[in-house]
């Protein structure tokens, strides 16, 4: 868990924050599609996520396509890692600088799966059968209710940040060989390129060593040189790797999430679902999705072992034996840069109880601000393809109890608008009258299943 120095409420970006890679004049884009979200100026978005004001704070929705690069398809929110094989990213350094610098500036996605299940025992008088029988299974998207920083402005406060690779910086990981190093160590067939030059910096060009942007452009002052260096480390990693000879190669930079304990929400969501009186047995398992970002080579290799068929294959035939160790040695892997969002800070004070959390919830206040939302998927059996729960979701169940929510009805279609209307004038018909009947007894089912409870072993 990072530590929030005081320092930190009156300075600019640290050299370690996300957005110290990202230009000011190209900030990523607005990952939302929220309608009543009313535009802002620039300057307006960069104070309000600068100062993150105490009253009600709307941050932008991170979607799933945020996340996709050149050569992925089929991004899901649950997806731990995001792989592709665009051959440009392997030929281009500045594609795939750009490519890097955005997606460092998206946040790791926290998952929490809640699962309700009951077992139902059955004898056909030769053997006793039991089977698991689920009754719910959704996950809650808790990205945006405990993370900030990836709305475009510059962070006064080191909520996100980023650690990049460093030449002679002593430590040790992947930089271009097959074990981790402490020393870059050039490829045989560019070391005639790099005694050409005095260092691999200067393939960057002069403008990072004089302090210029890579458009060309003038720093602003808060702009300083440990900021400019780790752009700089980002683009020279990104050059090393395209001018990297191997045929089968990969970069990859990770994401992490820090100051959140997810054991504090258990105890508090599972009291919730008991609320509605069910008896089975509740699971929870918590993931941090989209925790890495691969680019490979577009050798056979690589395309083979992403190939999920394949892998299979290999698993089950045990070839892995074989496959394994070639694909070890001959993969050179570049793994040097790793960003931090931090859900929480320790503060610098005499007592480790107080912390600072991005979103001013600590992980009790979380669980009680989701837990309308978490009850009613419970309640409606959430599960299958529309199994995720969002801010937007949790936003519309806030406030209501569980006799509310036991009773929440979702917006009513316009034929069932007409037909109450029918049937309050008096005109309805027999069609109508079977509609209502049907409904009322649905109700009546759902105010049973509360009383009597539901969920239990059978």
């Amino acid at each position: 868990m990072g530590r929030l120095h005081r320092d930190d409420l009156a300075d600019a970006a640290s050299s370690h924050s996300l957005h110290s890679i990202a230009d000011d004049d190209e900030l990523p884009p607005p990952y939302t599609d929220e309608p009543d979200l009313d535009p802002v100026p620039a300057s307006s978005a960069i104070a309000a996520s600068s100062s993150r004001p105490t009253g009600t704070f709307r941050p932008l929705r991170i979607v799933d396509a945020a996340y996709a690069i050149p050569g992925t398809k089929g991004i899901h929110s649950y997806d731990k890692r995001v792989v592709t094989l665009a051959p440009n990213l392997s030929s281009n350094k500045d594609e795939l600088f750009e490519v890097i610098r955005r997606q460092l500036n998206l946040p790791v996605r926290p998952m929490l799966l809640i699962q309700g299940t009951h077992s139902e025992s059955s004898n056909d008088g030769k053997q006793k059968k039991s089977n698991t029988v689920t009754d719910f299974e959704f996950r809650l998207d808790l990205a945006e209710t405990m993370l900030t920083g990836w709305e475009g402005g510059p962070m006064h406060i080191n909520w996100m940040e980023v650690d990049v690779i460093r030449d002679e910086d002593g430590v040790s990981a992947f930089r271009g060989g097959i074990l981790r190093s402490r020393a870059y160590k050039a490829p045989k067939a560019r070391r005639v390129l790099d005694h050409a030059v005095d260092s691999d910096a200067a393939l960057l060009g002069p403008d990072t060593e004089a302090g210029i942007d890579f458009d060309g452009e003038e720093e602003e002052e808060e702009e300083s040189e440990a900021v400019l260096s780790a752009r700089g480390n980002l683009k020279l990693w990104c050059e090393r790797f395209c001018l990297d000879p191997a045929h089968v190669k990969s970069f990859t930079i990770y994401r992490e999430l820090r100051g959140f304990d997810h054991q504090a929400m258990r105890n508090i969501l599972d009291s919730h679902i008991r609320e509605l009186n069910y008896r089975g047995t509740i699971k929870q398992h918590f993931t941090q999705a989209h925790s890495s970002v691969t680019v490979y080579s577009p050798h056979w290799i690589n395309r083979a072992r992403t190939n999920k068929y394949i892998w299979w294959i290999v698993v089950l035939l045990q070839l892995w034996i074989i496959t394994w160790p070639v694909i070890w040695l001959m993969e050179k892997r570049y793994e040097i840069a790793f960003a931090r969002w931090n859900a929480s800070l320790d503060p610098q004070a005499d007592s480790s109880l107080v912390k600072c959390y991005a979103q001013h919830r600590n992980e009790s206040a979380l669980a009680e601000w989701w837990a309308p939302a978490v009850k009613q998927a419970a309640w409606t059996r959430r599960s299958g393809d529309n199994n995720l729960v969002t801010r937007l979701d949790a936003e519309r169940m806030m406030g209501m109890s569980t006799e509310q929510l036991i009773n929440f009805r979702p917006r009513e279609s316009e034929a069932e608008l007409e037909r109450r209307g029918r049937v309050a004038r008096g005109e309805g018909g027999f069609v109508d009258n079977v509609v209502g009947l049907a409904r009322g007894i649905s109700e009546v089912g759902q105010d049973w299943r509360f009383t009597m409870g539901w969920g239990a072993n059978t």
